[in-house]
């Protein structure tokens, strides 16, 4: 009898909570768990006897269309995940011929490097959506202070010096970065400051440093260039000289065009110099329209010419923009500007010290104000960043940069990286 009784004592069953005899259901669940039990023991085996198995061949994309596939990736994601993913792509991304692809593609945007000059900040980048009054993004670098001042950038590249004379290149986006050696100093060579500068060769991808100097030989003076290529030469090499006048220095800094031309701005012209080459190759004199002999305020790259911006009237600050005909050699018109009503364009009341041109982007003229509090003529100094439209001929305050010690940059974010980098 006992053993009757325990033939229909019931339970229910884990998967259809249905009531079974002992082991045995009405539905497919013991079937399936006996199923599953197989399945699971067969995997088992299988991978017991993996390492005779022969491994799945890789399928390899060729790099060109690998390169194509990455370009589509935004950045943040390509610096931050993709290129940890596996050796072959990360070597991939780390190469220049990427770098460059990336940055055809359009996906390396030109926007503003606002650089904080206050050791308790870090500089920013300004991705512009629209145009200067619109929207921006704006992308923390973290930049280390102790590396120094920015004095020029070039292809997502920053030029850094500190007090030590120490100077660094650095990529702020891959964070990577590689000491210059020191530029040698002597009694009879006098070193400006803001003439150096940092050029990509288009034909190789290298890197390289410029800088102009003061000899004196003499009595007589002589610009005596040098150059270095980054992750290559030890030290600085003369590459080319040319006399200098008698009269006082006065420069701008160099502007480098992106191709192949590097640009000198003297007191009394401009003067040419081949990134490849290293030479030399042209030279041109200024508009003969500045004001009382003073030489022009500002050279500017357009982003396919080079302009200069003299005073038209130095007493009411209106300005005309001229434009350099590389074929010719002739400056013609191109803009009338000023005066500009930087109260009206703030909303608050301004005690402007100096007014100063830092860069041409699309048609936009950034200005850089020094202003004082009225109230309060003994505090220090802050700028104000405006950009003035050539088209509609209008100036707006950018909002995007705060007031303050900064100083702004052309900047694009990119991929590309030197020879060697410290570990």
């Amino acid at each position: 009898m006992l053993r009757v009784i325990n033939l229909f004592k019931r339970s229910r069953c884990r998967r259809c909570r249905r009531f079974k005899f002992i082991n045995k259901c009405s539905c497919w669940c013991s079937y399936l768990d006996s199923k599953s039990h197989d399945h699971a023991k067969k995997n088992i085996n299988q991978n017991s006897n993996s390492k005779s198995c022969k491994e799945i061949p890789k399928v390899l994309l060729p790099e060109d269309l690998l390169f194509d596939i990455f370009s589509l990736v935004p950045l943040n994601c390509i610096i931050n995940s993709t290129r940890y993913v596996c050796k072959t792509w990360g070597t991939s991304i780390r190469s220049s011929d990427f770098a460059k692809v990336y940055q055809r593609n359009g996906r390396s945007k030109l926007g503003l490097y606002v650089e904080k000059r206050m050791e308790e900040s870090s500089s920013y980048f300004l991705d512009i959506k629209d145009d200067m009054s619109g929207q921006f993004e704006r992308i923390d670098l973290g930049t280390p202070q102790t590396m120094g001042d920015l004095i020029s950038t070039c292809d997502g590249i920053l030029l850094l010096s500190n007090r030590c004379r120490q100077n660094f290149v650095v990529n702020p986006i891959l964070k990577c970065w590689l000491r210059i050696p020191l530029f040698p100093i002597s009694h009879e060579r006098i070193v400006f400051r803001d003439q150096f500068i940092i050029a990509r060769v288009p034909c190789t991808d290298k890197f390289k440093l410029f800088s102009l100097v003061i000899h004196v030989v003499s009595g007589a003076f002589w610009y005596v260039f040098y150059a270095l290529r980054i992750g290559i030469d030890n030290s600085w090499k003369e590459i080319a000289r040319k006399e200098a006048p008698l009269k006082g220095f006065s420069f701008q800094r160099p502007i480098y065009s992106g191709g192949n031309d590097l640009y000198w701005i003297t007191n009394e012209e401009v003067i040419v110099m081949d990134v490849d080459k290293e030479i030399i190759v042209r030279e041109y004199s200024f508009p003969p329209v500045s004001t009382l002999g003073r030489p022009p305020l500002k050279s500017l790259w357009m982003g396919n010419c080079l302009s200069c911006i003299v005073y038209k009237d130095h007493f009411q600050k209106r300005y005309q923009i001229y434009t350099l005909d590389f074929d010719s050699g002739e400056w013609s018109l191109y803009h009338e500007m000023g005066p500009f009503n930087y109260v009206a364009a703030s909303g608050n009341q301004l005690n402007i010290m100096s007014a100063i041109f830092r860069l041409w982007i699309n048609d936009q003229i950034i200005i850089r104000v020094a202003i004082r509090p009225i109230r309060n003529m003994l505090t220090n100094e802050k700028n104000i960043h405006f950009s003035y439209n050539v088209k509609t001929k209008q100036l707006t305050k950018i909002e995007g940069i705060a007031s303050g010690d900064f100083e702004v940059w052309l900047h694009t974010n990119s991929l590309f990286s030197f020879p060697s980098t410290p570990t």
